[in-house]
């Protein structure tokens, strides 16, 4: 069945590209299925992040185990998205891109960028005093707090009968969602299609450098430093890793949604790369998060690229800027497409670059959404394997 789905999805995706050019109005008049297949996804999302993180704790079978896994998560999470960051300014710092001051007036700006910083913030935005109130509005690290708190209160009151309901309920939200996914390949199919018609292929051209560097760079961070960790941390076979999570990955380049691609995460990381539940229930919702490697790479790589084309020469401090705001900004992201273009702005302003810039990469941010998508989703599964392992 798995496997019939997967086959189904590559079918649809290939033939996406040829109808986008011979039928554009027939995949426009489709392109309704895709949006409410990742309406749906979005959906459940708050629900898969709080009972799985809550019922992963409330059930995990050793205390030793449990106040191992919680800090070793977060401080991976957290190393990956810093490392990941200092490659990408440490690669586009060394790399010359073309200046060109004339590109600026060539573009038209969205009125979009133009907001305010607070008002733009405001997705990732977190006050631990409004808790509540975030947790309704379905903010994600609203969601995993409250869920890491009562996962340890019925851990301590021992409640079986709660942590039974906890086991039936995230048995049946990814019971659902396996079936919802079998919208998948129609969502594929109008999805990719669309992006196909209306992308701005003057300004892909212009940026035909930085997308090829970028998508070079996220290829290269997966297989250099994934590769070492699965040969050398885990002492396994990385073609043999790739090959298990490669139908997960897949999904997260056409949906550019870590959020979205959660139910497949869990599922690859239980079946095929036999991590255990307890872990991957906690592990996985929390990268989702908070684990963005491919979009701190790319905005890094975004902030080098933006001041050399307006000759604006970076200093010391300023790629100092870079990774820190790169790093927070990454750090607590919703897992959806192009949230990047949001973090952007802080990353922006810290150095100086006008917010209106962001508009110059919002061309192809479509299509490196995926790429980057796809590496934050391996990233998860890796550091989730690496939890598994020594906890």
């Amino acid at each position: 069945m798995e496997k019939k789905l997967s086959l189904l999805m590559l079918v649809f995706f290939i033939l996406s590209i040829p109808s986008a050019f011979f039928f554009p109005d027939f995949i426009l008049n489709t392109k309704f299925i895709g949006e409410f297949f990742i309406y749906i996804l979005k959906l459940f999302v708050p629900f898969i992040i709080f009972i799985s993180i809550s019922y992963s704790i409330a059930s995990f079978s050793s205390e030793n185990n449990l106040g191992k896994m919680i800090p070793l998560t977060l401080i991976l999470y957290i190393l990956s998205t810093t490392f990941a960051i200092v490659f990408s300014l440490l690669i586009s710092s060394n790399i010359n891109f073309p200046k060109n001051n004339d590109l600026i007036a060539e573009l038209n700006f969205s009125s979009y960028v133009k907001k305010g910083l607070s008002e733009s913030l405001s997705p990732i935005g977190f006050d631990i005093t409004n808790i509540h109130i975030s947790f309704i509005e379905g903010n994600p690290l609203s969601i995993m707090i409250i869920a890491i708190f009562i996962g340890l209160i019925v851990r301590l009151i021992k409640n079986k009968q709660l942590i039974r309901f906890l086991e039936i309920s995230n048995t049946l939200i990814l019971k659902l969602i396996t079936y919802i996914m079998w919208i998948a390949p129609l969502a594929i199919f109008s999805l990719f299609g669309s992006l196909l018609i209306n992308v701005d292929f003057k300004i892909i051209i212009l940026l035909f450098k930085f997308v090829l560097i970028s998508i070079t760079i996220f290829i290269g961070y997966f297989f250099i430093l994934h590769g070492l960790i699965i040969k050398y941390l885990l002492k396994e076979r990385f073609l043999v890793f790739i090959d298990n999570i490669k139908d997960t990955l897949f999904f997260a380049f056409v949906s550019s949604s870590s959020s979205a691609t959660i139910p497949f995460s869990l599922k690859t990381a239980n079946e095929k790369l036999k991590i255990r539940k307890q872990v991957s229930n906690f592990v996985i919702p929390i990268g989702a998060t908070v684990n963005m490697d491919g979009s701190a790479i790319y905005l890094g790589l975004s902030a080098v690229f933006i001041s050399s084309i307006i000759g604006m020469d970076l200093t010391i401090v300023e790629y100092s800027l870079i990774l820190l705001t790169a790093t927070i900004g990454s750090i607590g992201a919703a897992g959806v497409p192009s949230i990047a273009l949001v973090m952007m702005t802080v990353v922006f302003t810290s150095i100086g670059i006008p917010i209106e810039a962001i508009s110059i990469l919002a061309g192809v941010d479509r299509i490196l959404d995926m790429f980057r998508t796809s590496l934050n989703v391996g990233g998860d599964l890796l550091i989730t394997k690496i939890v598994n392992k020594f906890t």
